[in-house]
Formats: structure tokens, C-alpha cells, sequence
């Protein structure tokens, strides 16, 4: 741990996967692996004090994976009210633990690299307020001080930390790096 608490990471899979169709989309194969533990993958190596994945229920596909490689299950009751709950959940749990700053990620996301949760997590402090950015918006993988985590917790519904973001500086990353899959045309075709 830092001076300033140290850095925690949550990890939100617990969205309902309703544009995706009948099938968990975290569960989807990519390349060979579920689609939910590629962001696990990049994210085991970063030093912290606590990893989390944030999600709905306990028997998620994912979930042994996840344990695995270091990360707990926090389970969000409020999951179907919208992200927000579960980045108020990932707040609420770095308070809990005394952190210095958050790293939230998502799940959905598969294609960030450990070097960009690297760049993310070298500006640790607890004023810090940074996001990725995906062409048209800021976006996560962001980093939250330990300043912000009392706004944070107070999230609900469907408005995650987007107002917050607007004000991040931004760490540099190539936007398809940031693509989050929502629908099954967003996965890779393979030839």
C-alpha cells in the first residue's frame, strides 16, 4: 500500500447483457477464452491492494475464473436499476478498504491492454480523475482518487460516472482498444 491507500480494481460484469440476445455475452467464446475473463487477463499483474468483479448474482460463468486469478465477487443486488449501482459499489467497497484510488474497468471490454491499466494505474493519488477516451468520449478503464470515491458512492441508476469523466484528464489509448461488445456483431469475425 501507498501513502495514499493504495490502488484497488473493480471490475463491472454485472449488466444484464439484454442487447446481446438469450446468451450471457461474458460467456461468449473469444478466441478461445470467455469474453469476461480477457479484462481479468490484463488486469491480474497490476499491483493492488484489492481486486473485485462487481456482479449480479454469485453463479456468474465467469466467477471460478475470476476467483482464480485473485479477484473477489462483490455482488450487487441493485444490478438491474443500471451501472451506477455498480460503480457506487466499487466506490463504497475502495472506501470500505481504505484505498487511495479505484481503477474501474469493464468487463465488456476485452481488448484493453495491461500496458494501458498500466499507464491508468502509474498516476495513482487521491486527487486523480482519469479516463481512456474512445474517439467520441471519455470512457473506462478510468482511475478515481480517493477525492472522488464519496461522489462516487452515491451513483445509482443507469448514470454511471460519465459527468465525472467529462472533467478527466485523459490517458492516451487507440480507440479499438477500447471497444466494449454489446451485440453479437461486435465480436471479431473469424475467418
Amino acid at each position: 500500500m501507498t501513502e495514499t491507500g493504495g490502488l484497488v480494481i473493480a471490475l463491472l460484469a454485472a449488466g444484464s447483457s439484454r442487447r446481446f440476445g438469450d446468451e450471457d455475452k461474458l460467456a461468449t467464446d473469444l478466441d478461445g477464452r470467455m469474453l469476461g475473463l480477457h479484462a481479468s487477463d490484463a488486469l491480474v499483474e497490476l499491483p493492488s491492494a484489492h481486486r473485485w468483479v462487481i456482479v449480479s448474482g454469485p453463479d456468474h460463468p465467469c466467477a471460478d475464473s475470476w476467483c482464480e486469478a485473485g479477484f473477489d465477487l462483490a455482488v450487487n443486488p441493485q444490478a438491474a436499476q443500471g451501472m451506477g449501482t455498480s460503480v457506487a459499489l466499487a466506490a463504497q467497497l475502495a472506501l470500505d478498504a481504505g484505498a487511495g484510488t479505484l481503477l474501474v474497468a469493464l468487463a465488456d471490454m476485452p481488448f484493453v491492454t495491461a500496458e494501458h491499466f498500466q499507464a491508468l494505474a502509474a498516476r495513482v493519488s487521491k486527487d486523480a480523475l482519469l479516463a481512456s477516451h474512445n474517439g467520441e468520449a471519455p470512457t473506462p478503464p478510468a482511475l478515481f482518487g480517493s477525492d472522488h470515491l464519496t461522489a462516487l458512492s452515491q451513483l445509482d441508476g443507469d448514470r454511471g460516472a460519465g459527468h465525472l469523466l467529462r472533467e478527466a484528464e485523459i490517458v492516451p489509448c487507440p480507440p479499438a482498444q477500447l471497444a466494449d461488445i454489446d451485440v453479437p456483431a461486435d465480436l471479431p469475425r473469424t475467418s
